[in-house]
């Protein structure tokens, strides 16, 4: 079935006798059994979010804990001073604060800095390195988040007799011989496995747990708190919510008593995977969009209550602001952009906020399901962005653009990652991705799975009964979308010039959906003026607390 957003629509064929048997073995209904196999759940994984999360076994050994923690221990005898060096996004932030509050807690000397977005990219650089080293006599480097490809900076530190601890999650390009460095990154051994979808909080929270177990003098601390943030960072990067990435993010939000927390997400109902990702994540990324990357680490580290107070209302000034500049600049964006069939997303602007890039790469994929890389202008080079789908791992292409010399610098993971490029090389950067794109996808059709064709009262039955077991909802893990056909609208309402309230009328049932983004687009067109019945595909509004009254659906598309 094509779409308004010319899409194609199907539903994914599973044999009944699989369904029936998956029902039969695990007591469930029969829409949550094939909601499952639509998603390749293994039986590991439907056991696992059928039973209480608090009985969940979280449990990660990597081999170079020991190497780290011997680096560590040895710099906390000596109580010489530890730097942190983090990125300017959530995943950065966190791990940064577990490293700074483990490390205080322990009453190790102990500074962190955060990069500024505009003034000095993304991860370390010589000249800011040395600026920071001059200053202080540290004993111990600590990069989390970045560093994994940082070559000619550990070297640097190496020649400097400065110890120097990665802990990262990024794709590594080249390996190199290190006598005073150690690397976590799961990627390092090239071996795909579970914890390779790990984001660097994840992998902060773990070595800190190691860690902790090898202190002479343990101290009290709060892993509960680390395995909360653990779980914002893991969605708020995008990592895939499968197998123990759903396992720490379900357990880590039953964690939720965060004082610092309390004032921006102003919640009556329990967290879900979706107010971190629309609504805490968002903010805390806020400032480094807008050039501050400081205040976020402020607002985590900070103890005072009034402090915490004014901070949160600045920090939901500063996403408000993002909000209206984020949205003019898409929509900018959106009408010169032209959706070629073979080929990927691919924008340049001459001025734009380099903080939205990313964001709007990110719309631009859910809108059209393809890659897409939205460039402008940096300091006398191009800067990109990109974000991606399954079976075009960024990460992988960025490194062969760096290969043959197509990019200055870039990195990333699976779906999404950054670049810096010459402006020469813009046009050879667009005919290298897209033959990539269609060597993959040109016989392919921009295909879409929906689970099933239901009605109101199902997906009501579904959301009150079933909805909580496929929690948390994210990457690779998303709310199922379903068919309804013969829906007349009744009533439509815009909201903020944004989005549109929709009334929907099925079978004698109405029911309150919501468009997000579709003002101005097809989708909204249709929605505030057809007046024939229309087939939608729909996802559950996820966020609620499962009376009745609070069931609402999410349109994704149309077929008139």
């Amino acid at each position: 079935m094509k779409s308004v957003l010319e899409m194609t629509w199907k539903m994914k064929s599973i044999p009944e006798r699989l369904i029936l048997k998956k029902k039969q073995d695990y007591n469930i209904s029969y829409l949550l059994s094939q909601t499952f196999l639509n998603k390749n759940y293994t039986d590991e994984e439907i056991y696992t979010s059928l039973i209480n999360e608090n009985s969940y076994d979280l449990t990660y050994q990597n081999e170079d804990f020991e190497l780290a923690s011997k680096y560590f221990l040895e710099c906390s005898k000596e109580n010489k001073k530890i730097l942190i060096f983090g990125d300017y996004d959530v995943d950065g932030y966190c791990s940064t604060y577990l490293l700074y509050d483990f490390i205080t807690n322990l009453n190790i000397k102990c500074d962190y800095y955060i990069p500024n977005r505009f003034k000095d990219g993304y991860g370390p650089n010589l000249k800011l390195l040395k600026k920071l080293i001059d200053k202080n006599k540290y004993s111990l480097i600590l990069f989390v988040d970045c560093g994994s490809n940082s070559i000619d900076e550990i070297n640097y530190l190496e020649k400097k007799n400065l110890k120097t601890i990665i802990i990262d999650h990024h794709q590594i390009y080249k390996k190199n011989k290190l006598i005073k460095t150690v690397i976590i990154n799961p990627l390092k051994n090239f071996d795909k496995n579970y914890s390779s979808n790990f984001c660097a909080t994840t992998l902060v929270y773990f070595f800190l747990k190691y860690l902790n177990d090898k202190l002479t003098k343990k101290k009290k601390i709060n892993f509960n708190k680390y395995l909360f943030f653990s779980a914002i960072a893991t969605i708020c990067d995008q990592m895939p919510l499968r197998h123990l990435n759903k396992r720490i993010v379900k357990k880590g939000l039953n964690y939720f008593n965060y004082y610092n927390f309390k004032k921006i997400l102003n919640l009556n109902n329990r967290i879900s995977s979706s107010d971190i990702a629309f609504n805490l994540g968002p903010i805390l990324n806020s400032p480094s969009r807008l050039g501050d990357s400081n205040i976020t680490i402020k607002f985590l580290t900070e103890e005072n209550e009034k402090k915490i107070h004014k901070i949160s209302d600045k920090l939901i000034t500063i996403n408000e602001k993002r909000k209206k500049i984020q949205n003019e600049t898409f929509n900018l964006i959106k009408q010169s952009t032209e959706i070629i069939k073979d080929e990927v997303i691919f924008k340049y602007e001459k001025n734009i906020n380099e903080g939205f890039l990313g964001i709007i790469a990110a719309n631009f994929v859910e809108k059209y399901n393809k890659p897409c890389f939205i460039l402008t202008n940096s300091n006398n080079k191009l800067k990109c962005s990109s974000r991606s789908i399954y079976g075009f791992d960024i990460g992988k292409i960025f490194n062969e653009a760096l290969l043959k010399k197509i990019i200055d610098k870039g990195g990333g993971h699976a779906r999404a990652g950054g670049c810096t490029l010459d402006l020469s090389k813009l046009f050879e950067f667009k005919k290298f991705l897209n033959d990539i794109y269609k060597k993959k996808f040109s016989k392919l059709e921009n295909v879409k799975y929906y689970t099933s064709e239901q009605n109101f009262e199902s997906l009501k039955s579904f959301f009150k009964n079933d909805l909580q077991k496929l929690e948390p909802l994210g990457n690779d893990n998303q709310s199922p979308f379903f068919l309804i056909k013969k829906n007349k609208i009744i009533k439509t309402k815009v909201i903020k010039d944004l989005h549109l309230q929709i009334l929907i009328k099925n079978n004698n049932k109405t029911c309150l959906c919501f468009a997000f983004n579709s003002v101005g687009t097809k989708v909204g067109e249709i929605l505030m003026n057809y007046k024939n019945h229309v087939d939608l595909i729909v996802q559950i509004n996820n966020k609620n607390d499962k009376k009745n009254s609070d069931f609402k659906l999410i349109i994704k598309d149309i077929i008139v």
